[in-house]
């Protein structure tokens, strides 16, 4: 069974949202926590599909739990309801990533599709804070069939993946192998996952391993360069000037 974690400091909505979404009680579970700093207890020792959380709330607000959640769990999707969507809000749950927001007094039949929309999306979502090397490692060895964007410093590329290999990629002008280097080379990224591929012609036929390998390989070759171009000249020492 899944879980919902609801997070508000106003105990009247914690329980209207509980009533509301007791119908849906074959599909998941409710639990609840009145601020963020009793919500990260509730995560870290329950198993959670979903937050549902407020913004204002004592002890650790709605932005705090964000970042908590996005550093430690960031398989979690996060939905974001608020009295104060000022547009300092919606500026500052931009830089957090945050996915929808909604208004209050809420329209519970918009937020009940959200919540379906987001547990039923499955492997679906965003994960940040992991390296594309050991993510792709897990895919191979898990079996997944999905497709991956990667995106980093506003660029972004995909990857196509049916039963755990790579079948193909793609980076701007570069497919193929090309783009899988590329990609692999990127740090500090993003990947978003669709649990589908529309790749059905197997156009990288390398092993997983060898690709990584030879991308990481590209990387340390790139770094040295750049480690040599930024190092700043030796002064001379005991140069003397010949007389003619």
């Amino acid at each position: 069974m899944k879980n919902v974690l609801i997070v508000d400091d106003d105990s009247a909505t914690r329980a209207l949202l509980s009533r509301v979404l007791k119908v849906h009680a074959d599909e998941f579970d409710i639990l609840t926590a009145k601020n963020g700093r009793e919500a990260s207890d509730i995560i870290s020792s329950n198993k959670i599909n979903l937050i549902i959380t407020d913004i204002q709330m004592p002890e650790l607000d709605g932005f705090g739990l964000i970042t908590h959640v996005a550093n430690n769990y960031p398989e979690i999707p996060v939905l974001v309801m608020t009295a104060h969507a000022t547009s300092d809000v919606k500026a500052k749950l931009k830089t957090h990533h945050s996915p929808k927001l909604f208004e209050k007094p809420l329209n519970m039949d918009i937020l009940t599709e959200a919540i379906s929309e987001e547990l039923d999306a499955g492997a679906e979502g965003k994960i940040r804070g992991i390296s594309l090397a050991s993510f792709l490692q897990l895919i191979e060895m898990e079996k997944k069939t999905c497709t991956l964007k990667i995106s980093c410093k506003g660029q972004s590329g995909n990857m196509y993946f049916q039963k755990g290999e790579m079948f193909d990629a793609k980076m701007g002008d570069l497919k193929k192998e090309e783009a899988a280097y590329e990609l692999i080379c990127w740090d500090k990224i993003e990947i978003d996952i669709k649990d589908v591929c529309k790749k059905q012609q197997k156009v990288i036929n390398q092993p997983l391993m060898n690709l990584l390998m030879e991308a990481l390989k590209i990387k340390d070759e790139r770094e040295a360069k750049e480690n040599v171009r930024r190092a700043p000249l030796k002064p001379l020492k005991n140069l003397t000037l010949k007389k003619a």
